[in-house]
């Protein structure tokens, strides 16, 4: 498994490639006022989300996030109302919905994001004020959720437009490694008022780690650190889709691609409603 901890080339290398198959789908795009499937967004709304997010962090490299300060909601929200928030603000930031200037624009935003972060180490601490105030993400991190977005919304968009999106082992692994920062901060309050559940998550291909939730908070584990309720097996790029709500669990157990186990193997179809969607 490539960790994000320890180099960041490989994640660089497959955040440029997805961006790249990204671009040729977006300049494909003959209807880009179409709803995107399992989005409330058009396809070309979908495409200038991707833009926005490697503009963003860009300029968190940068420390010029001044600009993105009118987008940035009130800080007493809680973490997935702020996150909906910024994320429709934004996207007046890009306002150009011709697919072939939106390709334009993808590849210029991750070319500047790669510029301005090469030579970083994986651990330099990008300021996130959209998380929260005073929150941070590690470049590693940060670079690995972006090939998360491109990964999820170029299948968004696949899916819409009936192309293939294969998703690669060893990228879906590295985005989920860096999801291990966000899951914390996206625990659903109401839904995990109550709750106090151990989860271990065992990937195909990689390393696993333990999820314990408790009352309205979460906090990662190594694997075997404590005993879980419910094991998850599944294909890492399954756990991906399923993480970002585009498949469901059932989907994934049904193809083959998630099996669950333990003392209450049911908690399976339990454990997505106990997170927000990225």
């Amino acid at each position: 498994m490539t960790r994000v901890g320890t180099g960041l080339e490989p994640v660089r290398a497959a955040l440029a490639d997805a961006v790249g198959r990204a671009g040729t789908l977006i300049a494909s795009m003959d209807a880009p006022d179409r709803t995107a499937s399992r989005l409330t967004w058009s396809l070309a709304e979908t495409a200038a989300h991707m833009v926005v997010g490697l503009r963003g962090y860009a300029d968190s490299a940068r420390g010029t996030l001044d600009v993105w300060q009118k987008h940035i909601p009130a800080a007493e929200e809680v973490f997935s109302e702020r996150l909906s928030a910024m994320t429709a603000s934004s996207l007046d930031a890009v306002p150009q919905r011709d697919p072939g200037t939106l390709a334009r624009l993808l590849g210029e935003a991750a070319e500047g994001f790669l510029a301005v972060t090469a030579g970083l180490p994986a651990d330099q601490p990008l300021d996130t004020p959209w998380y929260g105030d005073g929150e941070t993400l590690r470049l590693g991190e940060a670079t690995a959720l972006l090939l998360g977005e491109q990964l999820v919304h170029g299948h968004d968009l696949a899916t819409t437009l009936g192309r293939p999106w294969p998703i690669a082992r060893a990228e879906a692994l590295m985005v989920v490694e860096a999801a291990k920062a966000m899951l914390p901060r996206a625990v659903r309050p109401d839904t995990t008022r109550d709750v106090d559940l151990t989860y271990a998550l065992h990937l195909r291909g990689g390393d696993g780690f333990t999820i314990r939730v408790l009352r309205g908070t979460a906090a990662i584990e190594p694997l075997g650190s404590r005993r879980a309720d419910c094991h998850l097996n599944f294909d890492p790029a399954a756990f991906l889709l399923v993480g970002y709500g585009r498949i469901s669990p059932w989907a994934a157990i049904a193809r083959g691609r998630a099996l669950s186990y333990g003392r209450r193997p049911w908690l399976a179809l339990r454990f997505k409603a106990l997170f927000v969607d990225p």
